[in-house]
């Protein structure tokens, strides 16, 4: 008995079967003696092309640009958009908003509900969530540390990148025509603009001596 390579999370699945034994997907029939290596044209995935993303889709660079220009406020918009997208899709009754602006408390519901639709998507290996929380929390909270150990609140957006490329995976298997949202919109820019100057004098007031 030989494989033959699944359309959808393309790992091998015996050939005898009609189903993936990894991610479940229907694979049509084969004739025996096909091997992994000799796999026909696959059929196209049955997702519809408007199939919304399950998580909010951002580019690593635009969600890292973005928090240092806006000191941080991005990645609590980053936390909005997500607990939006949740509310949504599991027709619950929570405030996007106030989960958003008490982030250091609910980052980790938020982390734990991308790594069970990661798991189920088969989004391949997830990222420590319960560390990239704590550690996100830490970094969130030393702007109230004496300068420059502030700066390293500007740190915090480093452990959230991995849990979007999880996000970004996620959103590649459950729906593969959505916008990677990598282009910087006018509003982007004028906080590129107007908020990278400010975070640059964040950082050199940092190190004046204290009058």
């Amino acid at each position: 008995m030989g494989l033959i390579q699944c359309p959808n999370c393309l790992l091998g699945t015996p050939d005898a079967s009609n189903i993936c034994i990894h991610c479940r997907s229907a694979i049509g029939s084969s004739a025996p003696g096909d091997s992994f290596s000799s796999v026909q044209q696959p059929p196209a995935l049955s997702l519809p092309p408007d199939t919304p993303p399950l998580f909010f889709a951002v580019s690593l660079l635009k969600l890292t640009v973005l928090s240092v220009c806006t000191l941080g406020i991005y990645e609590l918009y980053w936390f909005y958009r997500n607990w939006q997208f949740i509310r949504v899709r599991d027709q619950c009754d929570i405030s996007p908003f106030w989960r958003a602006f008490f982030s250091v408390l609910f980052c980790y519901p938020c982390f734990v509900r991308i790594k069970l639709a990661g798991a189920v998507g088969n989004a391949g290996p997830a990222p420590p969530f319960g560390v990239l929380a704590i550690l996100w929390v830490l970094f969130e909270l030393a702007w109230r540390l004496p300068n420059p150990l502030g700066l390293l609140s500007f740190l915090s957006v480093g452990f959230l990148l991995p849990i979007q490329a999880y996000v970004n995976r996620i959103n590649a298997v459950n729906a593969p025509m959505c916008s990677p949202n990598s282009r910087f919109t006018p509003w982007n820019w004028i906080a590129v603009v107007f908020g990278g100057p400010v975070a640059a004098l964040a950082v050199v007031g940092s190190f004046l001596p204290a009058k």
